[in-house]
C-alpha cells in the first residue's frame, strides 16, 4: 500500500505586501526541526538554546571533553571547545563525607619589604542546590617562601607573608572538603579564584580553578551530570 503523506496547508503573511499567500508542504519536512522548548539530548539545555549557541541538540557533550553542555554553560566555559575548561585547573572532590582535597598554588613576587596575602573567592553561579565552590571550601594557609630568608614572617593561618624582599616564590594551599554537604549522586562543577594582594591593596596575581564534584566510583567519562530542577535553560 502506498505510504500516505499528510499534507499541511500553512498560511503565511508576506510582510510589506498587505497580501497573504498559501504554502503547501509535507508535515514530514518538520520531523527533524528543533523544538525550542524541548531537550532531545536531555542535557539540561533546551533545543532552542542549543540552536542559538551552535551546540549539538542530539549530544549532551558537544565537544566531547567530558563536561556536559549544561555544565559548561553554567560555568561560563565554551561548550564547543574541548580545551575549555583547562584540565590543569580541574580538581576532583568526591561526594563522600570524608572526602577532602588540597590544592597547592604558587605566586612569584618582587618585594621591597611589603606584605602579601591571599584570599579565596567563589566565582561561579550557584547551582540548583544553592552550592558554589565556597560550599566546600574550608580555608587556606601560607606554606612557604623561597628563598625562605626573603620573608621575615610566614603567617600560615593568616594566609600572609610579612616583609618580603627581592624575587620570592610564595606558596599557598587551598583546602576543600565535602563534609556535610548534600549528596546529589551526579557530577557538578564550581569555579573559584584565589587572589594574591600586596599590602597596599594592589592585586599581584589571581589563579583560577574548577572544583569537580564526582559521586563515589564515578569518573568524568562515566558520571551523569546534574540537571536543572526547573527544566532546561
Amino acid at each position: 500500500m502506498p505510504r500516505l503523506i499528510a499534507r499541511v496547508l500553512i498560511l503565511g503573511v508576506l510582510v510589506g505586501c498587505g497580501d497573504s499567500t498559501s504554502v503547501e508542504r509535507d508535515a514530514s519536512d518538520d520531523e527533524d526541526a528543533t523544538d525550542p522548548g524541548g531537550d532531545r539530548d536531555r542535557d539540561g539545555v533546551c533545543d532552542g538554546t542549543e540552536l542559538a549557541r551552535g551546540t549539538d541538540a542530539d549530544a549532551s557533550d558537544s565537544d566531547e571533553d567530558g563536561f556536559s553542555d549544561y555544565a559548561e554553560i553554567l560555568g561560563g566555559f565554551d561548550p564547543l571547545d574541548p580545551s575549555s575548561p583547562d584540565r590543569d585547573q580541574v580538581y576532583v572532590l568526591r561526594e563522600t563525607p570524608e572526602a577532602s582535597l588540597q590544592v597547592p598554588l604558587t605566586q612569584s613576587v618582587r618585594g621591597a619589604g611589603e606584605d602579601y596575602s591571599g584570599a579565596f573567592e567563589a566565582t561561579g553561579r550557584p547551582d540548583d542546590a544553592g552550592d558554589t565552590a565556597a560550599t566546600f571550601y574550608t580555608g587556606s594557609v601560607a606554606t612557604f617562601a623561597e628563598p625562605p630568608e626573603n620573608a621575615s614572617v610566614v603567617d600560615p593561618t593568616g594566609e600572609a607573608f610579612r616583609g618580603v624582599v627581592g624575587r620570592t616564590l610564595l606558596g599557598f594551599e587551598l583546602r576543600f572538603a565535602f563534609g556535610g554537604a548534600t549528596p546529589r549522586l551526579c557530577a557538578r562543577s564550581h569555579r573559584w579564584r584565589y587572589n594574591i594582594k600586596r599590602s597596599d591593596g594592589r592585586l599581584i596575581g589571581a589563579q583560577g580553578g574548577l572544583l569537580l564534584i564526582l559521586p563515589p566510583g564515578q569518573t568524568l567519562a562515566t558520571a551523569q551530570w546534574c540537571l536543572p530542577a526547573g527544566g532546561c535553560i
